[in-house]
């Protein structure tokens, strides 16, 4: 990863949380216009050297360590008052970076229905080019690929792996009892049947969110690892249009876990809260 270190503590956006979908937003943001200043704040480290999260296998060895936020729910009455632990990632990447590698996309209807309420761009036509954008598959020689579902220049490098013979046996099964075999079907927004899940593996490797930074190396998107947001700071809009909100988000007041030195980040035009 570029990790460009700006001297002005001004951005036109400013994303708070460098995880899942806070890694995407930056890169996005930022490739869109050149000419807008992009600042990603993530808490946690760089997930750069943590082999725990690399190797597929072992992300959970990351859990109840400083890697993990170690959320635990209050007494749960339903649950004989025990407490949840809800493990989550703390460094670039987030949970994409500490999860079962399997890449799944919303329910093609779904997304229709939010276009059909009101809210055009969001159907499924309309987002599968931007799903396709975020990866680059490679097929495998068993494996029945939908190649009009995939990308094939993207920042997260996927494929699908052989099932294991008793995986096999539950495949068979399923077909026995009706269902439809549709090998990519977890692509294809059409979860009515039983086929593979692409896994965000290749060659051993775990690829995540946090690809998408690293992959980037134009100078308007700045990274800060290490960086915790205490509050957002808001200011109150005397603006004439009556359409605009009472107060408006203007900044970030924030500190650095390494040295405990506190930090103003401003923005001009918006600040994206995606932390978890």
């Amino acid at each position: 990863m570029t990790e460009i270190k700006h001297d002005a503590l001004t951005y036109d956006y400013i994303i708070i949380g460098g995880g899942t979908s806070g890694s995407v937003a930056a890169r996005r943001i930022a490739e869109g216009n050149i000419n807008f200043t992009v600042c990603l704040l993530e808490a946690g480290p760089s997930n750069d050297g943590i082999v725990c999260s690399q190797m597929p296998g072992a992300w959970t060895t990351m859990r109840k360590t400083p890697l993990d936020w170690n959320f635990n729910t209050t007494p749960q009455t339903g649950f004989n008052n025990r407490i949840a632990y809800i493990p989550q990632a703390r460094f670039l990447g987030g949970c994409s970076g500490m999860n079962g590698t399997v890449l799944l996309r919303g329910v093609k209807a779904d997304y229709d229905r939010i276009d059909n309420m009101g809210n055009p761009g969001w159907s499924w036509n309309e987002m599968l080019p931007f799903f396709k954008a975020s990866e680059t598959f490679h097929p495998s020689d068993w494996h029945q690929a939908d190649m009009t579902c995939h990308g094939t220049n993207g920042p997260l490098n996927t494929t699908v792996y052989p099932i294991a013979p008793i995986s096999k046996k539950v495949l068979e099964s399923f077909i026995d009892s009706g269902f439809d075999y549709k090998p990519d079907m977890f692509v294809q927004g059409d979860y009515e049947g039983v086929g593979h899940a692409t896994r965000t593996v290749y060659n051993g490797i775990r690829s995540s969110s946090a690809d998408f930074i690293h992959s980037y190396n134009k100078t308007n998107l700045t990274v800060r690892t290490g960086i915790y947001v205490d509050r957002i700071i808001l200011e109150k809009n005397n603006s004439l249009n009556k359409e605009e909100r009472e107060y408006k988000a203007i900044g970030v007041e924030a500190h650095d876990e390494a040295n405990g030195q506190l930090i103003t980040i401003k923005a001009r035009k918006e600040i994206i809260l995606s932390a978890g």
